[in-house]
């Protein structure tokens, strides 16, 4: 028995096992929105949708923004062609904020210089999650600088290029680092407003003086010109207090004609000052002032602002002709946060945003509400005793075709283990356990099963020589494994690759898949060791 303890594939199961138990202590169990429950989102576009195909679309990047992996129990329907319903798995108050504030964004991403769009979200074709290309988070001073690196089409790239050349300009020389740079800046928009900015002149010289001094944890650099960000913003500003000038109406009664919406400040205007708004046509925004942070930043949608470099811009090394300079397609996106927490949350919501594309149609407003669990925590007790009963089942038909009690602990003993060290990966992934992941983990114990018999059969074969037949059995029964366990991979990776918008399918998908491989390289080669073990001390 000692000898077998010292086997390394059986001490790789008991040090999965252990850890398992442990991030299952720790982390515990998320559970779906049948077992416990979660929140229900009713958005409201802006305009209706025009056809089942941007129905389609929409659905599709509102899913990928809830949950790309279909792990977390989501649920996304159409509702008419104005609403959509978004059901979550989440409860926590500070968690469906930040889905909320998710959700109301229309993800339209722009970088400017100058007022000139250099490229769109529609330009980035891959965003980059490697370490070794800069993606992450780096401690900074006192706050924590994040990096999302991505990759221009070519056409953007050109463009990017194009407009960045020789943006630069020599502004000194320095005995150690050589000549140095005064370059432009980059202007990054999230939903940049197609609207007339009206703000009171006290506001705007607050604002001013904000954005010159700068604000490090919210992008903000020191010396920002709020008439640059306007300018890349190209949003019409109006200053008005408490009346509208004859000449400010105006200006009103012409910008009506190109824009819908106007955006001011919350708490500002009285009523009768929105309702004259309303009578040039207009539809009024208020935006919420937040504490420290320029209220003109918040309003035109402003992400970042970045300074362009000598490089980027062809200048060191100096490049004299455009047609020679380098093209650049692999560029990142940084910015800053208070703490880790902070940094992490800002480059997932951003890399989120990137990834799942911009909605055709802006969202209007968005209602939530708690929802009850339909199955609730009696029938997953249920479901876990119809489990143990199954496996009950199944060792007693295993006694009744082997004969051969010691075949049965090692089988119960290796579906166990694959259950506990399934469900000790769920919760280090914080993955919510819902019908199709259970399905899942049925489907992988129920191939396990099979893979045992296998081996069970291979081994109790009648052969003369027993420490060569033994090899030679276990050899061929893992040839079988390994080919079954390759047919269940090549059936599931499409639907993970390919499934986006599949949901709970996607979810089933990776269960099955890490099922599969917890077996074959973890349990089912222990197994093969413990019954050799076992039936060798005949």
């Amino acid at each position: 028995m000692r000898d077998l303890f010292k086997n390394w594939k059986i001490i790789l199961l008991l040090v999965f096992l252990f850890v398992s138990v442990l991030s299952i202590s720790f982390n515990g169990l998320k559970y779906g929105i049948d077992f416990s429950g979660g929140t229900q989102f009713q958005i409201h576009l802006e305009k209706p949708l025009q056809s089942q195909a941007e129905i389609a679309q929409v659905t599709s990047i509102i899913s990928h923004r809830l949950d790309w992996t279909g792990l977390k129990d989501t649920k996304v329907t159409a509702w008419g062609n104005e609403f959509i319903l978004a059901q979550i798995a989440e409860t926590s108050p500070e968690q469906v904020e930040r889905i909320e504030l998710l959700l109301k964004k229309q993800g339209k991403f722009e970088a400017t210089l100058n007022g000139e769009v250099l490229f769109t979200g529609k330009d980035i074709i891959h965003i980059s999650k490697d370490f070794s290309k800069g993606y992450g988070i780096l401690k900074q001073g006192e706050g924590f600088e994040w990096r999302l690196p991505f990759m221009l089409s070519q056409e953007g790239a050109h463009r990017f290029t194009e407009k960045t050349f020789h943006q630069c300009t020599i502004s000194g020389f320095e005995a150690s680092t050589g000549r140095t740079y005064d370059c432009e800046k980059t202007y990054f928009f999230i939903d940049r407003p197609e609207a007339v900015i009206l703000m009171p002149s006290v506001l705007h010289e607050k604002d001013k003086d904000l954005l010159l001094a700068g604000n490090f944890i919210e992008n903000i650099p020191l010396g920002t010109e709020i008439d640059e960000l306007l300018l890349n913003a190209q949003t019409p500003l109006i200053l008005a207090d408490s009346n509208i000038s004859d000449s400010d109406k105006n200006k009103l009664a012409q910008l009506s004609s190109e824009y819908e919406n106007v955006i001011v400040p919350s708490g500002v205007y009285s009523e009768s000052f929105l309702q004259d708004l309303n009578s040039f046509g207009f539809k009024v925004s208020q935006i919420e002032q937040e504490k420290a942070i320029p209220w003109i930043w918040t309003a035109v949608g402003t992400k970042e602002v970045i300074s362009l470099s000598e490089d980027v811009t062809n200048m060191n090394p100096y490049i004299e002709n455009i047609a020679d300079a380098k093209t650049y397609s692999e560029l990142v996106i940084r910015g800053f946060g208070s703490d880790e927490k902070d940094a992490l949350t800002k480059l997932g919501n951003l890399a989120i945003i990137l990834e799942s594309g911009s909605l055709p149609i802006g969202v209007e407003s968005i209602g939530k509400e708690t929802i009850s669990p339909n199955l609730g925590e009696e029938f997953l007790s249920i479901v876990i005793w119809i489990g143990v009963l199954a496996l009950l089942v199944v060792l007693i038909v295993l006694f009744i075709r082997y004969r051969e009690p010691r075949l049965i602990i090692p089988i119960g003993f290796t579906v166990f283990s694959e259950v506990i060290i399934i469900l000790g990966f769920a919760s280090f992934i914080k993955w919510n356990l819902d019908l199709a992941s259970l399905a899942g983990i049925i489907a992988a114990v129920g191939t396990g099963v099979d893979h045992q018999i296998i081996i069970s059969d291979e081994l109790l074969r009648k052969e003369a020589d027993y420490e060569t037949s033994f090899v030679s059995r276990v050899r061929r029964a893992f040839f079988i494994i390994f080919a079954a366990a390759a047919t269940s991979l090549v059936t599931m990776f499409p639907i993970i690759f390919f499934g986006f918008g599949l949901g709970k399918l996607v979810g089933f998908a990776i269960t099955t898949i890490v099922g599969v491989l917890v077996g074959v390289f973890i349990t089912r080669p222990a197994f093969g060791e413990i019954v050799k073990y076992l039936l060798s001390k005949n």
